[in-house]
């Protein structure tokens, strides 16, 4: 009987820069390295693609990235899923091929939750329980009440057993155990998963009737495109790959003979090379010139100026000296009062102005009139220089007229041929060009039609599936009691791994469905390593259990930070929920329990693989056991280092 999965191909951060890429595998895939390097950022982006409601955004991420993808393959069927990281309420679109192919199909648009959006194809969650083949059903919220409300179960209430963040491993809050009004519904959707709801057989009778109607209204989808297709003479998808890869290799050729225009062109414009670089120098010449001019033209201005201003002074000293002369000497005879007989004797400072000698104003005269000399023949000179620098400008004007007539003959002559040539390889390249985007447009069509068809095989698949399925049910149904036994005794044996001390009273909870280990329930432990230890040994027994009978799991497991608690450094947010005493009675910093929990992990892929079932585990963590090497861990999907140590990048944005 074929099991459903959930197997992740990879996650595609589309950058600004460039597109950051983590591959995955089948089996065990490990991300380590330095703390704040991205480690948990990946496997957040992985739960924001599945469905999410919302994802918390680094700085380096909001500059580098701008929407993020996912390849997964669910049921031997490739789909990428392709979602807004800024706006996390637009529709979420999935691609029913790889990445690389996502250009030639066209993506179905799903709603990120049950609010209503216009033109989408239906629910995120539904496409997820559809695709893996899992009973859409509604869950009482409080199964003991008769008139309880209905809950629609969703994709997200499975992942719950999947996927577990650093916060909550090794947590009293696992899987939502301190709040026992929601825990609740946790517990019937345990019971979904093991297939003892009490209306199981109802609920696969009802999901094999909606597909079998699904069946056959794709079948007349189907009939009905072909035979349009048909009708207008559609090629079929060989021919449009054909004729793309005939127009990919013109293109090729086209480009390459541009490049090889572009190359003769170069090598045969020596000649005009050597007349462009002459025309460049006399350019530079030219302007030397112009600036030049212009530099003159501003100094004899000045200097005309400063001209004017010792005419002006020259003129009012010889207007002095000619003053001087008219008013003469003054006498310093002393002349007597008519009125009083007094006698009265003329002063110098009795003038409010100063009388210069003849001498001082002959001196500063005859220094003016050098000056106003001296200043003329600079003006007579530089009037020279402008003269000789316009004719010089003149001359290079001719000279650069000569050039350009040259050159345009020279370009006329060797580069319009080139351009003509270059003109019709472009002509070309663009006309093939949209010749391929009508080819990808009629190559995404007939995709649809064929995506109709993989459809209808898929959930024919299904329905034999969910037949099996139910037979199965019919025939021998699994009790919770059985079920329960059997998680104990995986999870037993998962502790006799680990190899904890006084391993007794070990089993799984009748009435809470956790593990209980010395007789105390879980979230009664108070040992933060045991819990981590729980935790994923819970999780890894239920992974087991689906590894060997069809239950309604994903195969999928995912842990971000397996080491809390044990023996590393525990973060101060971390320590409140442990008792360190009990910690080291259990002896949690023993490094042989943190390679132990890594071999456990190995045995259960191993197991899988074994038995061709496709199981995947994602965890991360801050370092490696001791003693696992690379070689041990052979999906070791990204390793970083904060100082880029031998070369390792710094980050999930491993350029910035």
């Amino acid at each position: 009987m074929m099991k459903s999965y959930l197997n992740i191909n990879g996650l595609i951060l589309v950058g600004k820069r460039k597109n950051y890429v983590i591959p995955f595998y089948q089996g065990l895939n490990v991300i380590y390295g330095d703390s704040d390097t991205g480690k948990s950022s990946i496997l957040e982006f992985i739960n924001y693609l599945l469905g999410a409601s919302s994802i918390d955004l680094a700085d380096e991420i909001k500059a580098s990235v701008n929407h993020a993808a996912l390849e997964i393959v669910i049921n031997d069927t490739v789909f990428t899923i392709v979602r807004d990281i800024y706006d996390y309420k637009k529709s979420i679109e999935v691609y029913r091929c790889g990445f690389d192919d996502i250009k030639k199909h066209f993506p179905k648009k799903y709603a990120p939750n049950y609010t209503v959006i216009s033109n989408v194809d239906g629910v995120f969650s539904e496409f997820l329980l559809d695709s893996l083949n899992f009973p859409k059903i509604e869950i009482k919220v409080s199964p003991s009440k008769q008139n309880s409300q209905m809950r629609r179960l969703s994709f997200r209430n499975i992942y719950k057993f999947v996927y577990v963040n650093q916060d909550d491993i090794g947590s009293k809050s696992f899987l939502q155990l301190t709040d026992m009004s929601r825990y609740v519904f946790t517990k019937e959707v345990f019971k979904y998963m093991f297939n003892v709801l009490d209306e199981s057989i109802a609920r696969l009778q009802g999901e094999i009737s909606v597909k079998s109607s699904l069946v056959n209204e794709l079948n007349k989808k189907y009939q009905i495109i072909s035979e349009f297709l048909r009708d207008t003479d559609y090629e079929t998808i060989d021919s449009i790959d054909d004729e793309i890869n005939k127009i990919d290799l013109i293109l090729e050729e086209l480009v390459a003979g541009l490049a090889e225009l572009d190359k003769n062109m170069k090598a045969s414009s020596t000649q005009y090379t050597e007349l462009k670089d002459a025309h460049n120098f006399l350019s530079l010449k030219y302007k030397e010139c112009l600036l030049n001019i212009g530099a003159l033209e501003d100094k004899i201005e000045k200097y005309s100026r400063l001209k004017n201003d010792y005419d002006n002074d020259i003129e009012k000293l010889k207007a002095i000296r000619s003053a001087n002369s008219r008013i003469g000497i003054l006498d310093a005879e002393v002349f007597s009062c008519p009125i009083c007989d007094s006698h009265i004797k003329i002063n110098d400072s009795d003038f409010p102005f100063e009388i210069s000698s003849e001498k001082a104003l002959n001196e500063e005269l005859g220094s003016l009139n050098r000056r106003r000399r001296n200043i003329n023949d600079m003006i007579t000179e530089m009037l020279s220089d402008l003269n000789n620098t316009s004719i010089d400008k003149d001359e290079l004007d001719e000279q650069l007229n000569e050039l350009r007539e040259l050159i345009d003959e020279e370009s006329q002559a060797m580069i319009t041929p080139f351009l003509t040539q270059r003109d019709s390889f472009i002509k070309e390249v663009s006309k093939k060009e949209k010749a391929r985007e009508q080819l990808i447009k009629d190559l995404k069509v007939r995709n649809q039609q064929e995506e109709l068809l993989e459809k209808h095989q898929v959930l024919l698949k299904d329905i034999q599936a969910l037949t099996e399925r139910l037979d199965a049910l019919k025939k021998n149904a699994p009790s919770m009691e059985g079920i329960l036994q059997a998680l104990g005794d995986r999870f037993n044996q998962y502790l006799k791994g680990i190899n904890i001390k006084n391993r007794t009273g070990i089993k799984m909870s009748e009435s809470q469905f956790i593990p209980v280990i010395r007789g105390k329930e879980y979230f009664k432990i108070t040992s933060g390593g045991l819990r981590t230890i729980s935790s994923i040994g819970y999780l890894l027994s239920i992974l087991d259990y689906a590894i060997d009978y069809n239950i309604n799991h994903p195969l999928l497991l995912i842990f971000d930070t397996v080491g809390k608690y044990l023996g590393k450094q525990t973060k101060e947010k971390y320590a409140r929920e442990t008792l360190s005493v009990e910690d080291e009675l259990e002896g949690m910093s023993d490094p042989m329990k943190y390679q132990n929990i890594y071999e456990q992990l190995l045995n259960t892929v191993q197991k899988a693989e074994r038995k061709n079932v496709p199981c995947q585990i994602i965890l991360v963590d801050n370092d490696l056991p001791n003693s696992f090497s690379t070689s041990d861990l052979s999906n070791i999907v990204a390793h970083y280092s904060s100082v880029g140590e031998d070369g390792l990048p710094l980050g999930l944005i491993d350029d910035l």
